[in-house]
């Protein structure tokens, strides 16, 4: 065999070689889909996260994002993480309630007064007894990062006390809890599809809305209200789940690589909230609005309130471990 055809034969062996590597390669690269929320510091969380994953895996878990609720709103995404349509999922942990009533435990008010408080119980023993019951339901749980605190909009009064939304009409999610809470305050809670909210608050047909700061500044309710009062009266959580099988699938490095980034997921979510809120009240301020914040005292006589009007009383008859509720309210955790 003459020396042209040696390294012809040398080349094409060499070029079948490397197909199969890359073949085997790609046979090895996980593609994964991440069903995020529309708010903006999860957003940029996920960016992040999806990096390092990527980087840590070595490349063999690729993560496409689907943010905005693309892939179906909260109820469908985790239903199709549980039948393994989608891989990861950050949803409102409201819709595990069905199959994890203490679930029901973070709906109720004034749990927590900063959200440095809500984190710590998210991560204690309470936290993830109850969030890792997930894992019963082909879930895997990762953690709960916080959405904002719930805030209350209007356009005729500073809203500081219970007494200043007595009749107000007030948008409210579908709720139990929160129909209970609104109408234990004297407001007239009206429940809506979110969609709705801003032509009702031009139309009139409703007096005033609550919502975390940064939902009030993405969907401009702030232009249509002027009075925005910080009563935190809720603190809104989102999970971070994955379907159970395909984790269990990953090899322990790969595991540790979404580990990592789910860890540059909790930070760089955390740093954007604060960052975010910031930019919202000084958006809010500039437009025009003025911001009330409330004392010590003020925040008491909502909470007194509720007690008063059951709304605690509700929640535990709705969970597996009502001690829970009084536990969070006195930060034993």
């Amino acid at each position: 065999m003459n020396m042209k055809v040696k390294t012809m034969l040398g080349a094409a062996l060499a070029a079948a070689l490397m197909a199969n590597a890359a073949a085997s390669y790609a046979d090895d690269v996980i593609n994964m889909r991440f069903a995020n929320a529309t708010n903006q510091a999860a957003k940029d969380a996920a960016v992040a996260m999806i990096d390092v994953v990527q980087k840590e895996s070595g490349g063999t878990i690729q993560i496409k994002h689907f943010p905005d609720n693309m892939l179906g709103d909260d109820r469908v995404a985790i239903e199709s993480t549980i039948m393994g349509d989608i891989d990861i999922v950050l949803a409102q942990p409201s819709t595990l309630t069905s199959f994890i009533p203490d679930v029901y435990l973070w709906d109720a008010p004034f749990l927590f007064a900063t959200a440095e408080d809500a984190i710590r119980c998210f991560n204690s023993d309470i936290g993830k007894t109850i969030n890792g019951k997930v894992e019963s339901r082909n879930l895997h749980y990762f953690t709960m990062v916080g959405n904002g605190f719930r805030h209350y909009t209007n356009n005729k009064v500073a809203v500081k006390v219970p007494a200043d939304v007595a009749g107000a009409k007030v948008r409210v999610q579908e709720s139990e809890i929160q129909m209970a809470q609104w109408k234990a305050w004297g407001a007239n809670p009206t429940p809506m599809a979110f969609a709705e909210v801003l032509p009702a608050l031009q139309q009139g047909t409703i007096d005033a809305q609550e919502n975390p700061l940064a939902i009030i500044d993405a969907n401009k309710l702030y232009e249509v209200q002027h009075y925005i009062s910080l009563t935190g009266h809720q603190y809104s959580p989102q999970i971070l789940l994955m379907n159970k099988a395909r984790w269990e699938s990953l090899s322990d490095a790969q595991k540790k690589a979404m580990n990592d980034g789910v860890e540059t997921f909790i930070k760089v979510q955390r740093e954007r909230s604060i960052e975010l809120d910031a930019l919202s009240e000084k958006k809010f301020k500039d437009a025009g609005c003025e911001i009330i914040t409330l004392t010590d005292a003020e925040r008491q006589q909502w909470i007194d309130k509720a007690k008063e009007g059951g709304v605690y009383d509700l929640v535990k008859s709705m969970m597996d471990t009502p001690e829970y509720v009084d536990r969070v309210l006195n930060k034993d955790y």
